[in-house]
């Protein structure tokens, strides 16, 4: 078995415990190869999704961010994903650092994996349309102290018109992000839906609404007092304008997220808040 391993180099503790995952792994008689620019943009990672493409299984250390950049460029080519906690929170990550012995078990094809559904966010804009996937989660915000207006759209219907600080559409894994913060439900992250949560509501009666996969969000940008900006899975907002029009579907492609340990969503979600 070839497997990938793919440290942060951003993440300080990342090098460390990559080495430590590439000495179990070869003792345990799988090769390993260290992937380098995955976290990068242009050749870097094209070069870096060539060696993945050549390996059985991709292995990221680092922090959510890191785990959630991986999951999205792995689910393309249909790799399975293990994420090694080098950060702080690590929802996304199965193994700990003290966990890393258990990598053994991958030589023998020893393994559980979780399918998690990811969002196709779609902006039209002056003609043009750009694409993005997220595995946690989408968010329309505007400027500080200024309230936004925009219309939605759930399925055929007309659309209604909210105001808000913004909203958020998250996936079950993002249920446990923004969303949670916001008011929204946890939701079991291999569950397939839509999670959207108003941030901020001005109404007595807005709440998060969870909404089928197969279900077609639509959201009309009007004129706003300030700047409006979309941002995905934390990426470099992006500005939205007057006419724009965002759209949010399940995306055709799953995340294979390997586990190894016998910790469950449950226990990990406690741990994890009451810890932090």
């Amino acid at each position: 078995m070839r497997i990938g391993i793919a440290p942060n180099p951003a993440k300080e503790r990342a090098h460390a415990h990559a080495e430590e995952a590439i000495a179990v792994l070869c003792a345990a008689g799988c090769e390993t190869l260290r992937i380098e620019g995955l976290y990068e943009e242009g050749p870097a990672r094209r070069r870096a999704l060539e060696k993945i493409s050549a390996c059985d299984v991709l292995v990221a250390v680092g922090g959510d961010g890191t785990v959630i950049c991986a999951a999205k460029l792995v689910a393309e080519l249909n790799k399975p994903l293990l994420g090694i906690n080098a950060g702080k929170l690590g929802f996304t990550t199965d193994v700990e650092p003290e966990d890393i012995p258990l990598l053994s078990q991958l030589a023998k094809y020893r393994w559980r994996e979780e399918h998690r559904m990811m969002l196709q966010v779609v902006l039209e804009s002056e003609g043009e349309s750009r694409g993005f996937l997220a595995l946690n989660d989408a968010v329309v915000s505007g400027e500080l102290a200024k309230i936004v207006e925009y219309r939605m759209a759930f399925g055929q219907n007309a659309g209604y018109l909210y105001r808000a600080d913004g909203f958020i559409v998250a996936t079950p894994t993002g249920s446990t992000a923004y969303s949670l913060s916001a008011g929204g439900p946890v939701v079991e992250p291999t569950l397939d839906c839509m999670v959207y949560t108003p941030i901020c509501p001005h109404s007595l009666f807005n709440r998060s609404v969870a909404f089928a996969p197969d279900t077609l969000l639509a959201v009309d940008i009007p004129r706003n007092r300030g700047k409006l900006v979309l941002t995905v899975d934390g990426a470099k907002p992006i500005e939205l304008k007057e006419g724009d029009r965002l759209t949010f579907t399940k995306a055709k492609k799953y995340v294979r997220f390997i586990k190894l340990t016998n910790r469950n969503f449950y226990d990990i979600l406690n741990q994890k808040l009451l810890d932090n």
